[in-house]
Parts: C-alpha cells; sequence; structure tokens
C-alpha cells in the first residue's frame, strides 16, 4: 500500500517505528542482520483503511532490513517461502540455473515453487539459499506474532460488570478469559483460569497497563494468558521475553 510520504516523518511514526525496532532486538527478523549492517524498516504485516501507520498493534509489524522489506512488497525476488517440489538428474551440465545473479550451467535441476512468484528452476547451491531462510529461529517469532495479531483483530469481547460494580470487557480463549478494566490509557486487565468441566474458577490479581493503548493491553493480555498455559518451555521464553520488551 502507497501511503504519503509526509505520514512516515511523523513524530508518532518515528516513536512507533522505534518500539517496533526495540521489541526486535534492532535487527531483520528475516535474514538476522542488524542495525550495524542494515538500514532496518518496519514492515506492516496487515493494512487496515483509514489507520494510520502508527496506530496498529505492534504484534501486526515486523522489523526487516531494507532487502527484505522489498522483498515482502514484492518489488525483489525473495530468499524465503520457497519449497522444493522436485530433483532431477540432467546426466551433464545441461541445465541453467534460474536463480537472478546465478545463471550457472547446472547438473541436478531443483524445482522449486513461490506462491508469489510460481515455479523456478535452480541448481544445488541455490536451492540451499533458497529454502534454508524458513528454517531461522526468527520464524516462531514470525509465527507468535501472527498469533497474537489474529487475537486482536478476531476475538470477541463482552462488557460485564462486577459484583462491587466495576465494569469490564471479557473474551474467552481456551475456555479461559481475559478481563480487561478502565479506558482511555488507565488500563488494567485479569487473567481467569478455568479447568475444562470445572465451574468454579480463580480470579487473578489485577495486572496494571497504564500509558497502553486498548490494543496494546489486548496484546499484552493474550501473551500472558498464552505464556501461563502453554505447556511448550520453547514458547513460554519466547513470549516471556516479548512480554518485557512492550509492557
Amino acid at each position: 500500500m502507497n501511503r504519503p510520504r509526509k505520514l512516515y516523518i511523523n513524530e508518532n511514526w518515528q516513536e512507533f517505528t522505534e518500539k517496533v525496532k526495540q521489541r526486535d532486538e534492532y535487527k531483520c527478523l528475516q535474514c538476522g542482520r542488524s542495525a550495524f549492517e542494515v538500514v532496518l524498516q518496519v514492515h506492516h504485516a496487515i493494512y487496515i483503511r483509514g489507520k494510520s501507520p502508527w496506530e496498529y498493534p505492534l504484534s501486526d509489524c515486523r522489523t526487516l532490513c531494507k532487502g527484505c522489506h522489498a522483498k515482502e512488497h514484492k518489488l525483489v525476488e525473495p530468499a524465503w517461502g520457497w519449497t522444493l517440489i522436485s530433483i532431477d538428474d540432467l546426466g551433464s551440465l545441461s541445465g541453467i540455473c534460474e536463480l537472478k545473479g546465478c545463471g550457472n550451467e547446472i547438473r541436478y535441476e531443483h524445482l522449486t515453487y513461490h506462491p508469489d512468484w510460481g515455479y523456478k528452476i535452480v541448481g544445488s547451491t541455490c536451492i540451499e539459499h533458497l529454502t534454508q531462510e524458513d528454517r531461522l529461529l526468527s520464524s516462531n517469532v514470525i509465527k507468535a506474532y501472527k498469533n497474537i495479531s489474529n487475537f486482536v483483530h478476531k476475538s470477541y469481547w463482552e462488557s460485564g460488570v462486577t459484583k462491587t460494580g466495576k465494569k469490564y470487557i471479557s473474551c474467552k480463549h481456551n475456555h479461559h478469559s481475559i478481563r480487561i478494566y478502565g479506558d482511555n490509557t488507565n488500563y488494567s486487565f485479569q487473567i481467569i483460569l478455568k479447568k475444562k468441566g470445572v465451574r468454579q474458577h480463580d480470579f487473578g490479581n489485577f495486572i496494571p497497563a497504564k500509558n497502553k493503548s486498548f490494543e496494546e493491553v489486548k496484546e499484552l493480555a493474550y501473551i500472558v494468558l498464552k505464556g501461563t498455559i502453554s505447556d511448550d518451555g520453547n514458547e513460554k521464553v519466547l513470549l516471556r521475553n516479548l512480554y518485557r520488551k512492550i509492557r
């Protein structure tokens, strides 16, 4: 999506991009290079009509270097997202690698496919370059961001009132609940864990989330809940670190 250039020199945008880059430890989530090596930019995974670039939840955005950012927008042939379909032995160096910038003669033709770029035949050396990127540790981080983003945009919330008259909005996730109290930038949230089939459940402590937007509070609450109920030790560590970065 093309946006007026003046939007990206806005102070709000500069502050927002700094939050995203800080969360991602000033590294490109695709190639892993740091701000000392490349120019880092912030990529929006989704676009919502009417929203300014800095009004998105952090989970909708990724830190990418300038090159990887261009590949995400299909301005440059990507180095990730390719799937190996088949390998054919030509018996001699009678094939040509189709990877841009290569063109070497090849014996083994590796047929690959990318959902945005179609089919391509490459050699044994270049196929490693095209298929290894998806095995980076950052793929787990990007997956977590996508899950958080889906929760922020697709979860269903209901209004409620406690027995003491305190208003809140709540959402269920895997039998558990999240409650958010307050308004404007003076929020707090509560995680309510419930065992399946058990009617009684415990109410967790109130977790303050001051100076956060409503969508940012939803992100934090989901991260806390998911990190609490997950049985995956690596996922717990990832979510714990993410919470510390954005809380």
